[in-house]
């Protein structure tokens, strides 16, 4: 286990120093984007694009962040059984939001003048949407998935958990996409009188971008979370390079696919596309489902070889690997105190679930027998926290009962004494 002061930790963590490399090149990113979005711009063959000012973008974020808040809840919930710290959930949506929306959006920019798409919108020509930025797009959301296994491989252990962050980068992608796409709405709708009703226009946009098709983004990068998943888990070299190559060719190619339909006709036209497309969301829900289950399962198998060696007791496979009763510990511990019962009960949780999957990497083959020592270490820290945190629901009550005031059993006094002041005898 890592000993030492609060600072010491932090500097032994790659996290902070990932934190501290990558907080200000988020802030360049977004100020790189405002610098070339604020301004208009003239394009060769005389037409204007407007510039997005403060307002427009002020009521693009209040509009996309719904949007945004439903879909990172979503895969918050779903990264539970090994989650990760909220410092990570946030770089990596911070990373979709900022970086890979810096990259997409100049790539895309040359790409189109490249092209020789001279229209006011050349950034958002249909040729640069359809053979380029859909793999741009993808690649930039999927690097941060690399960065942190790389730095960050030990935590790094569930296919839940490399797919619920592979969705978050994909949110703050489209949160920052739906912000430019809302804000031109916004600006062209109140400077041109052919437009009747600007919010009116708008609030269409919002329904199809925030509502219809906000699946688009999550999809197509947890099609390459999985492939990354998939390698993470193998023991052959050859799966583990080919996973990821075949994951990013199926979702570059479902988010190609996706643009070209978006911009072939009317909405009449896009029916059958659009039950296509439903059907792709269900399939993928069905198969989060069965993940959930297998996780479940192989949680509750690995812990069970522990107990079968009298380390873990009966009652701890049986509560760590279900969803359920995980849930019910969270809540009732919360109730209790954050810091005082929370705090050990969510430790004491993400610790039994890392020995699990570090049981698993073991047995399958990927996990050297370092994986022994931190065993060992995490079976000294559950000992730990055992005595304070919540690890059986059995007859636990979800909310703490009431503490009752204790009661005096003694009997009042019987001599006389001052009025008011203890005495039985009332005041004269």
């Amino acid at each position: 286990m890592v000993r030492g002061t609060r600072w010491q930790r932090m500097r032994r963590s790659p996290l902070f120093w990932l934190t501290i490399v990558l907080l200000p090149f988020y802030a360049y990113c977004l100020k790189s984007q405002f610098d070339m979005l604020h301004p208009d711009t003239t394009f060769p063959d005389g037409t204007v694009a407007l510039g997005l000012n403060w307002d427009s973008l002020r009521m693009g974020m209040f509009y996309a962040m719904w949007t945004a808040l439903v879909w990172s809840l979503l895969f918050i919930w779903m990264d539970r059984f090994r989650p990760q710290r909220p410092l990570v959930w946030l770089l990596t949506f911070l990373w979709g939001a900022c970086a890979s929306t810096w990259v997409s959006i100049y790539v895309n920019s040359w790409a189109g003048e490249a092209m020789n798409t001279t229209m006011a919108n050349s950034d958002m020509g249909s040729r640069a949407a359809i053979f380029i930025a859909p793999f741009v797009e993808e690649a930039s959301k999927a690097t941060v998935l690399f960065l942190l296994v790389i730095l960050y491989r030990a935590q790094i252990v569930s296919r839940l958990s490399i797919v619920a962050l592979a969705g978050l980068s994909a949110v703050g992608f489209a949160f920052v996409e739906n912000v430019i796409y809302y804000a031109r709405a916004f600006v062209y709708g109140t400077n041109t009188i052919e437009v009747e009703d600007p919010m009116a226009e708008l609030m269409e946009l919002v329904m199809l971008r925030g509502v219809y098709t906000s699946f688009g983004h999550p999809v197509f990068t947890m099609m390459i979370a999985l492939g990354l998943a998939i390698a993470l888990g193998a023991r052959s070299k050859t799966v583990r390079v080919v996973a990821p190559l075949a994951g990013f060719v199926v979702g570059a190619g479902g988010h190609m696919l996706f643009n070209g339909v978006a911009t072939s006709g009317g909405t009449a036209d896009l029916r059958p596309q659009w039950f296509m497309a439903l059907a792709l969301v269900a399939m993928l829900t069905i198969m989060m489902l069965l993940t959930v289950v297998a996780q479940a399962q192989l949680i509750r198998r690995r812990l069970g070889d522990y107990r079968r060696v009298g380390w873990l007791t009966d009652r701890d496979p049986v509560i760590f690997s279900g969803p359920f009763k995980r849930m019910k510990l969270h809540v009732a511990a919360l109730l209790r105190g954050p810091r005082k019962v929370w705090l050990p009960t969510a430790r004491f949780m993400r610790r039994i679930t890392e020995l699990a999957y570090i049981r698993e990497g073991m047995t399958r083959g990927t996990i050297a027998d370092g994986g022994d020592d931190r065993a060992r270490e995490i079976l000294c820290e559950l000992e730990e926290l055992r005595p304070v945190a919540l690890t059986d629901t059995r007859g636990l009550p979800l909310f703490p009962p009431r503490r009752r005031k204790p009661t005096s059993s003694a009997p009042p006094p019987q001599a006389p004494g001052a009025a008011g002041l203890g005495g039985n005898w009332p005041a004269p």
